[in-house]
């Protein structure tokens, strides 16, 4: 049976099939800030365009306001039973990871699925889990599997977006196609802009690691990069030595491994 894993975020839809347990087909569309009408039009349109099939659906979401039109779609659409759909929430399902020093209420679900994910994919392994997205999120999570909490910044686009928003003559810079070695010290706006983004954000990303490994108090760990912005990040600001593992389908394979994790759980048929 094909399980349909999606990652509802706060810019895109992330779907991914499963067969067997493994990632076969993966694609992202966009709509997640529109009217319910229209994301439940979205959503229709990306699954129709694909004519792939799935007899049970994983799912989280950080967009509350649709959570409820998308599974109703779903299972309008698909005549998918409750049974069949399984849904991130930590009161109801079984988790790999002692998250009792942290509020389960306060975390969002993605970051729960991304720190299982990597628990699972890793086992007994002291991890760092990096998620470049809107926001970039730090996750530590011990070998021994306790959940530590971890970070919160702005996403590189987030943060590339402040100044001219705030600002009345300063442009909007994107720098997603540069390489680290190619920003030097500026000496124009647009390339003063690009500075400040580029090495500026790199030495936030790195002072967040140096934190993230302190607070593990560890020499031996896994740092794992994810998201949608994860290769541009590593790339702009220079840091694919710092990661170990760069999975962007880390949260989708997280969604498949967290119901295989419960499948006992969940009711025949």
């Amino acid at each position: 049976m094909n399980l349909l894993a999606v990652d509802i975020g706060n810019t895109d839809i992330k779907f991914g099939i499963f067969r067997d347990g493994q990632l076969t087909d993966q694609w992202r569309a966009t709509g997640t800030r529109t009217h319910p009408e229209k994301f439940s039009a979205v959503l229709r349109d990306s699954l129709a365009r694909t004519g792939l099939q799935f007899g049970a659906l994983a799912y989280t979401s950080v967009v509350p306001d649709i959570e409820y039109v998308f599974r109703k779609t779903i299972q309008y659409c698909y005549n998918l039973p409750d049974h069949r759909i399984f849904a991130v929430d930590p009161a109801r399902i079984q988790l790999p990871l002692d998250f009792s020093h942290y509020p389960l209420q306060q975390l969002g679900m993605d970051r729960l699925v991304n720190a299982c994910s990597a628990r699972l994919l890793y086992p007994n392994t002291d991890l760092i889990i990096v998620d470049f997205g809107t926001a970039t999120t730090f996750d530590l999570v011990s070998a021994d599997g306790v959940y530590w909490g971890g970070a919160i910044a702005p996403g590189l686009n987030t943060f590339a977006a402040c100044l001219p928003e705030k600002t009345a003559k300063l442009p909007w810079v994107d720098i997603t196609g540069k390489r680290a070695e190619d920003i030097g010290m500026g000496q124009n706006t647009i390339a003063c802009l690009e500075v400040g983004l580029g090495i500026g954000y790199r030495g936030m990303i790195k002072e967040l690691l140096k934190e993230s490994i302190e607070a593990l108090d560890t020499t031996e760990f896994l740092a794992v990069a994810t998201g949608g912005l994860a290769e541009v990040v590593l790339r702009v600001c220079g840091l694919e030595t710092r990661f170990q593992q760069t999975d962007s389908a880390l949260t989708l394979k997280g969604l498949a491994l967290l119901y295989d994790y419960n499948r006992l759980t969940l009711s025949p048929g």
